[in-house]
């Protein structure tokens, strides 16, 4: 079997000669290649050699687009710190606050730098790759876009104490989020991942969750004319699964590091995808067999759940990661399919 036809086995819960391979390793493609960051994150065709460095070297599943998010806050006029070890942050807010950010005009998803940079990156990997690799759209719902523009301290007091002017920014956000989104599926993405943590009560109370983030959540992914995974984002995402159910075009969950897959798969029962769960950023400081350990704890919390992808969470895979590291990945997916390396 071809990576495609892995992963639509399992999106059809149906047999594969092994599980899916999902990495977060848009950050560790730079290390493949050599290329510098500030080049990795600006030009889309050095991004994609680092994927294809990642795919010939790992042979995962699934690439990934940049996963640079801070970029949709810049492209709202935010400024960017320069990195030489990570992918760039916001290091000044385009607005002081969501009043201000009402006022700032949405972006042009074909003309914007920095959205181009992400659309191109997508462009190449699914050009070349085409019925043979899925590669998906990193994106945040638009929930989640304003602390990228405004900050999330200012961003949890506009939720908190002025949830009509928070209710108006998220309105005027969504139709950028539905434009890029499609965008991206035109593209070439096969799926779009993204993250909703302003939708999580491990976040905000469960009044917002309610009032604001799960009906905001779910009017702007009916827009979305393709499937989407829903990444915990950094929060415990099992214990609010309940929330996230339902939700329009969505396939798939990507949990928490450590987060059970047979009790998430309890709650979902059959139907999605769930991806997990492994700390991207703990390999690096990890040992080849203690990632194996923790693949073969994975692989036995997924069982025989046929529509579970093999998957690093949290943030890039770090770039001081030992290839062994990444390749024990690798090797436990084949391991459990009784397949070669």
């Amino acid at each position: 079997m071809n990576s495609l036809e892995r992963v639509l086995a399992a999106l059809q819960n149906q047999p594969s000669d092994r599980p899916a391979l999902l990495l977060n390793a848009g950050l560790y493609g730079s290390k493949l290649t050599g290329a510098s960051l500030k080049d990795h994150y600006r030009d889309p065709a050095v991004y994609a050699e680092g994927q294809i460095a990642i795919l010939e070297t790992f042979s995962p599943d699934l690439l990934i687009s940049p996963f640079v998010l801070a970029g949709l806050g810049e492209a709202f006029g935010s400024q960017l710190s320069v990195a030489i070890r990570q992918p760039p942050n916001v290091s000044v807010f385009a607005a002081a606050s969501a009043e201000a950010a009402l006022k700032l005009p949405l972006p042009d998803v074909d003309s914007a730098p920095g959205i181009l940079y992400l659309r191109e990156s997508i462009g190449i990997l699914a050009g070349k790759y085409a019925g043979q690799v899925p590669v998906i759209g990193l994106l945040v719902s638009p929930l989640d876009m304003p602390p990228l523009i405004i900050g999330l301290e200012a961003w949890l007091d506009a939720i908190l104490f002025e949830p009509t002017v928070a209710q108006a920014l998220v309105e005027r956000l969504t139709p950028f989020f539905v434009a890029l989104g499609k965008a991206m599926l035109n593209d070439g993405a096969t799926a779009l991942a993204l993250t909703a943590n302003l939708a999580n009560r491990f976040i905000v109370p469960g009044s917002v969750v309610e009032t604001l983030g799960q009906p905001a959540l779910k009017a702007a992914l009916a827009d979305i004319p393709g499937p989407i995974i829903l990444h915990h984002g950094g929060c415990p995402l099992l214990p609010h699964l309940p929330d996230f159910m339902g939700h329009p075009n969505v396939v798939g969950y990507v949990l928490d590091a450590g987060e059970d897959l047979g009790a998430a798969r309890s709650v979902l029962g059959p139907g999605p995808l769930l991806l997990g769960n492994l700390s991207g950023p703990a390999l690096a400081g990890l040992r080849p067999e203690e990632v194996q350990v923790l693949c073969n704890r994975a692989l036995a919390q997924a069982g025989g759940d046929q529509q579970f992808i093999l998957a690093t969470c949290c943030a890039d895979i770090p770039l001081d990661t030992p290839p062994e590291c990444i390749a024990a990945m690798t090797e436990a997916v084949c391991r459990a399919g009784g397949v070669k390396a």
